[in-house]
């Protein structure tokens, strides 16, 4: 993944890379500690996949972000939130948040630290 990239940026990336079944692009949306254990059954990265791809199987879920509920929590942690849409344009549920921080074991860029699929 490209250096300096936007937190917004990587939060649609996360959610892009789910819908593209990229596992590998995907996981590079993460922090370095999440990275490190993407292949680990039960992480973070690895519940996150498989209830991602299910729902890519049985709903076709797409997502779009919610501007209007990006919030800063200090500056380090960005929340943004994406409505799930079915196939037909139909909204799913509540949006689903993310939060991206910046990585210090990656010299301070954007990733994803939690996210709701």
């Amino acid at each position: 993944m490209k250096k300096g990239i936007a937190p917004e940026e990587v939060a649609e990336l996360f959610y892009k890379y789910l819908v593209e079944t990229n596992k590998e692009k995907w996981l590079l949306t993460f922090t370095k500690y999440h990275q490190d254990r993407g292949d680990q059954y039960g992480s973070s990265p690895d519940l996150y996949w498989r209830a991602g791809q299910k729902m890519q199987r049985d709903y076709g879920y797409t997502y779009k972000r919610v501007p209007e509920k990006d919030t800063q929590l200090d500056e380090n942690r960005r929340k943004f939130f994406f409505q799930r849409y079915k196939p037909n344009g139909e909204k799913s549920a509540s949006p689903a948040p993310i939060t991206i921080i910046r990585d210090k074991d990656l010299d301070g860029e954007w990733r994803v630290d939690v996210a709701t699929v």
